[in-house]
Parts: structure tokens; C-alpha cells; sequence
């Protein structure tokens, strides 16, 4: 009887520290003390940013805001292409012909980036820390977001998408790694906190098409 006690009580112990550290998670994730949950705040409060991802020389997309003014830029092997949002029209540059197409009122989405990461910190995530080109970082692995895939497409399911994103001591965005399986993506991140308003200006040499 009493070896049945002792074991009913460890039981408890255990359940009870168990309900302890799952609280714990819970509220730091409503009190968006998590890494990526506080990048979302910052970004969300200035409204001021530029967000490069970077894959290779010749992958990569940087999207950038300052108030209503947005930008995102995208370069995919010998392709550049710049969608910019102001005065509530929409722009979209072809760089490789120097023209571009003007679309009035806006029809892209502005918070783009910001409400994407809204999205993504609002999903379950683990915590741990793995090496990314031989140097230790920290990260966060959120499940089911196609936000930062690079070879997105209409098949994918979200379910089966994992992403890690990967902080370096100061808890600043250094990379992004998508996985699917056996496949993975690691895209390279640069935050700036201040936009020069030359960005959202489109060569004055291109023509409007």
C-alpha cells in the first residue's frame, strides 16, 4: 500500500511540474516575451524598417516600410523586379527593361511583412539552439507558415512546413530556415532600423509603360 502511495505521489509531483513549465510557455507567449513575438512589437510600433532575406548574390528580396511608403524588391537569378506603394498607388519596376507599370489606388498589401509575422508568433512553437554555418545561435521553430518560403507554391501544405528563425546574442534576426521534409531553405537576415526615402523612387530614366 504504501509502495503504491509512493508512487501515486511522484506521479503528482511530476504533473504538477509539468503543468508549471507548460504555464510558463503560455504566458510568455501572451506577454510576447519570445524573441520573434518582440521583433513583431518593434517593427509593428515604428512602422520603420528594412528587412533584407537573403538566399545568394542573385536571390533575394527586401521588403521596407516608413509610414505609407512600402517597398518590396526582389531579385530572383537575373531578374529584378521593385513593387512600391505610396500615395496609395501601386508601382511595379521591371529594372531589366527600365520600365515600369503605374496602378492607381493600391492593390498590394502594405503590412506585408509585419502582419505576416503577426501571423506566424500567433502559432505553437519549440525552442532550441543549432549551429548555422558553424556558429551556435538560438532559435524558435514556429509550425505550419509558408511566409518565408523561397520555392512556394499552390500544393504546398502548410501542415507539414516548419520554420526556424535564428537569433544571435544580442536576440537579433540573423537567419531564416524553412523545412519541409528533407528539403530546407536557410535565408541570411539583415534588419535596419532607419529608410532612406530614395528607395521608394523610381529611376528617372525609366519609362512608364
Amino acid at each position: 500500500m504504501k509502495k503504491k502511495k509512493g508512487i501515486s505521489l511522484v506521479l503528482i509531483v511530476l504533473i504538477v511540474v509539468g503543468i508549471i513549465i507548460l504555464g510558463g510557455k503560455l504566458l510568455n507567449r501572451k506577454d510576447g516575451k519570445n524573441k520573434l513575438a518582440n521583433l513583431y512589437e518593434e517593427l509593428n510600433a515604428s512602422q520603420t524598417y528594412l528587412f533584407e532575406m537573403e538566399q545568394s548574390d542573385k536571390n533575394k528580396t527586401i521588403m521596407a516600410q516608413k509610414g505609407d511608403q512600402t517597398i518590396i524588391d526582389e531579385y530572383s537569378n537575373d531578374n529584378h523586379t521593385t513593387t512600391i506603394v505610396k500615395n496609395n498607388n501601386t508601382y511595379f519596376i521591371l529594372h531589366n527593361r527600365e520600365e515600369y507599370y503605374f496602378y492607381e489606388q493600391n492593390n498590394v498589401e502594405q503590412n506585408i511583412l509585419i502582419d505576416g509575422i503577426g501571423d506566424v508568433v500567433q502559432k505553437d512553437f519549440i525552442t532550441g539552439t543549432d549551429k548555422v554555418k558553424g556558429k551556435k545561435y538560438d532559435y524558435e521553430e514556429y509550425n505550419g507558415s509558408t511566409m518565408f518560403m523561397i520555392s512556394n507554391t499552390v500544393e504546398t501544405n502548410e501542415e507539414d512546413i516548419k520554420t526556424r528563425f535564428y537569433f544571435d546574442k544580442e536576440d537579433n534576426l540573423v537567419y531564416i530556415q524553412t523545412i519541409k521534409g528533407a528539403k530546407q531553405e536557410l535565408l541570411k537576415v539583415n534588419i535596419q532600423k532607419e529608410v532612406d526615402d530614395s528607395i521608394f523612387e523610381i529611376p528617372s530614366n525609366y519609362a512608364e509603360n
